[in-house]
């Protein structure tokens, strides 16, 4: 059975609401002495909790696809794979990197390949702009591809048609992730 790999767009880590809930786990944790600004500023391990936070959210993206579309009987039908940051955040932000198997793609592709409201956002989306030159153009050519059916599929799913409940529902418990994974290094001991 092949996989298939692909990214799941989300809000990312920089400048995002995702962002505003670690400063926020950090202010509190300076104000109650827990941390200095010093180590605020310079100790934090930022991966570790992005990490923490990427399989959190994508753990509830893929229970709230499963809730709205009803195509599975269990959530497992996605494995995490990790998260794919930019090296600079100007052009793109983070991604979950996700992995399915073919039958899954399948049930997934036929869910939504007449889906109007997908399908006509999907053609806008992928369209060639000033500047932009896109190699899948409509749903002709996105869906020659599965890793970019599916990625397109999540942009639409995740910061357009159900943006709102995403966020809800991905920030609920998204500070006891932030506590669990606030690990800080004292680098200052290094020489």
């Amino acid at each position: 059975m092949k996989e298939i790999k692909f990214y799941i767009p989300f809000e990312g880590f920089y400048n995002s609401i995702y962002d505003n809930c670690i400063d926020s786990v950090i202010e509190s944790e300076i104000e109650d002495g827990y941390l200095t600004e010093d180590q605020a500023t310079f100790n934090v391990n930022y991966s570790k909790i992005h990490e923490a936070m990427s399989e959190d959210i994508f753990d509830k993206i893929v229970e709230i696809f499963n809730d709205e579309y009803d195509l599975f009987t269990c959530n497992t039908y996605f494995k995490y794979d990790g998260l794919s940051s930019p090296k600079y955040y100007n052009y793109s932000t983070d991604k979950i990197m996700a992995i399915c198997s073919d039958e899954v793609y399948l049930t997934i592709y036929n869910e939504f390949i007449d889906n109007e409201g997908f399908i006509n956002w999907l053609n806008e989306a992928s369209e060639s702009k000033s500047g932009f030159h896109s190699f899948y153009e409509g749903i002709e050519e996105v869906k020659k591809e599965p890793a970019i059916f599916l990625e397109y599929l999540f942009k639409w799913f995740n910061l357009v048609e159900f943006r709102d409940r995403v966020i809800d529902f991905t920030c609920e418990d998204i500070t006891e992730v932030i506590y669990n994974n606030l690990e800080v290094t004292d680098y200052t001991s290094i020489t």
